[in-house]
């Protein structure tokens, strides 16, 4: 019999009570359906990273707002939606040409009828036109281009939500569950007579009972312990105001906060800029104008400043594919972040936002719906900052005339007179003079090539941030 020498049995206990430790950790990662446990759920740190993101709303609702089809029943609509120029990849492909670093796509939308290839019902985009899982095929191109994935549910009252909830997490492993108006409806006693089951194809609506919040909370715990399993980080987000606070992302629609959160959040913005509540947004309809890049970058930096990320939603048109002037513009988007994106990607807000005039409207619900119509409108005279490293950046939200004066950086605030040691334009990678003193930082612009959109500019200081 070979002897253990004291050094090797030291060893194996090391080894044991290493992997003791690791089984224990595992059990206190698993969340239990409470709130209290689901609050330990923190923030994936790849999400507060990237910043930005881009998800679809495409589906039988486009090609209701097609005049010729303005009278038909969603069941009408259906083999009209052939989807004959969709391209999982093409999407896929525009989303990283556009700078986002995760995308998606609606899977249920406003109607009984589902985005994916279902086992509950057949009364999907798989088993009827177009015959594509639209969710799948999105998942698959999105994670193929190493970008996460995101799937959002605006489904209607529906008895059976949990179980298609579950189910579009165990097919398709989603990075971010984005959830629509309390649980698709089925929170709360008020909707108590309108809850109902899903239709199934020759089916009318079955009436049903209203969920207790237990159920909803079910499926949080469920998303995040199936997360632990396949060892990811994953986040739930929610519109509604009925989840508490540190159980997942609190999202904000068509909204910008007027300042810093010190908890990480989301803003869903529309690409289309609607005229009325009459006219609604989301899918493509034909004569509605859309945000240009310009205004696209300065909401990001104003949503990143706050500590926000921003979830831009692109219109397809009904064949699928996507209106020229939407390309041009991502492109263009995409084109100022490769020049850029220091100041945006993984960057923390300072702590001021920025300064400058334009005011942020409170809007519906506290900051909901407040840039719905396009109604905060960024000047050259609006600065925001962030932090990345041991680099402050300050981006201009326009093409500065002549020279760039950034008052919040007077040297009688936060930093003193010889703190800056440089400042550089990100657009250029030129170096730009400066003189810091007690009115702010005076930055020297007449010989900097500067961007006709916003202008980024890192400037390094003589201590760490």
């Amino acid at each position: 019999m070979k002897k253990i020498t004291i050094p090797v049995l030291l060893l194996m206990v090391a080894v044991l009570i290493s992997c003791s430790q690791k089984t224990t950790e595992k059990k206190q990662k698993s969340f239990e359906n409470n709130w209290a446990s689901l609050r330990n759920h923190q923030t994936p740190e790849w999400l507060a990273d990237a910043k930005f993101g881009i998800y679809c709303h495409w589906g039988i609702q486009t090609l209701s707002y097609q005049k010729e089809n303005e009278n038909l029943s969603k069941d009408e609509l259906i083999p009209l939606f052939k989807g004959e120029k969709f391209d999982g990849d093409e999407w896929a492909k525009m989303f990283e040409t556009a700078g986002a670093k995760f995308g998606g796509v609606i899977g249920w939308h406003g109607s009984d009828y589902k985005h994916w290839d279902s086992q509950y019902s057949d009364y999907n985009s798989f088993k009827m036109s177009p015959h594509i899982d639209i969710v799948g095929e999105v998942s698959k191109a999105v994670k193929k281009r190493g970008m996460k994935f995101l799937v959002s549910y605006h489904s209607i009252k529906d008895a059976d939500w949990i179980d298609y909830a579950k189910e579009g997490v165990d097919k398709y492993d989603p990075d971010i569950f984005w959830v629509d108006a309390s649980f698709g409806g089925t929170k709360g006693a008020n909707h108590e007579k309108t809850l109902r089951k899903s239709k199934y194809i020759g089916e009318s609506e079955k009436p049903s009972q209203v969920f207790n919040e237990k159920y909803q909370r079910s499926f949080i715990t469920y998303f995040y312990n199936k997360a632990i399993e396949r060892e990811k980080a994953v986040e739930f987000v929610y519109k509604s105001n009925d989840i508490p606070p540190c159980v997942g992302m609190r999202d904000f629609e068509n909204g910008i906060l007027n300042e810093t959160s010190y908890d990480v959040w989301m803003t869903d913005m529309d690409m289309s800029l609607p005229p009325d509540w009459a006219t609604h947004g989301w899918f493509y309809r034909e004569g509605v104008p859309l945000r240009s890049a310009n205004t696209m970058v300065d909401m990001l930096m104003d949503v990143v400043s706050k500590n926000g990320v921003l979830l831009l939603n692109i219109p397809p048109l009904a064949d699928g594919s996507f209106p020229k002037e939407v390309r041009d513009n991502l492109t263009k988007m995409g084109d100022w972040l490769k020049k850029n994106g220091e100041a945006v990607y993984n960057t923390s807000p300072w702590f001021i936002y920025g300064e400058g005039p334009t005011e942020i409207p409170e809007g519906n619900y506290t900051f909901h719906h407040n840039n719905h119509f396009g109604q905060i409108s960024y000047s050259k005279e609006d600065i925001r900052f962030t932090v990345n490293g041991d680099y402050l950046y300050a981006t201009c939200l326009g093409k500065p005339d002549g020279n760039l004066m950034i008052k919040a950086l007077n040297s009688a605030f936060k930093l003193r007179k010889g703190d800056i040691r440089s400042v550089e334009h990100l657009g250029s990678g030129k170096s730009v003079e400066f003189d810091h003193n007690e009115k702010g930082l005076d930055l020297k612009l007449d010989n900097i090539a500067l961007d006709e959109m916003a202008n980024a500019f890192k400037i390094e200081l003589n201590f760490d941030l």
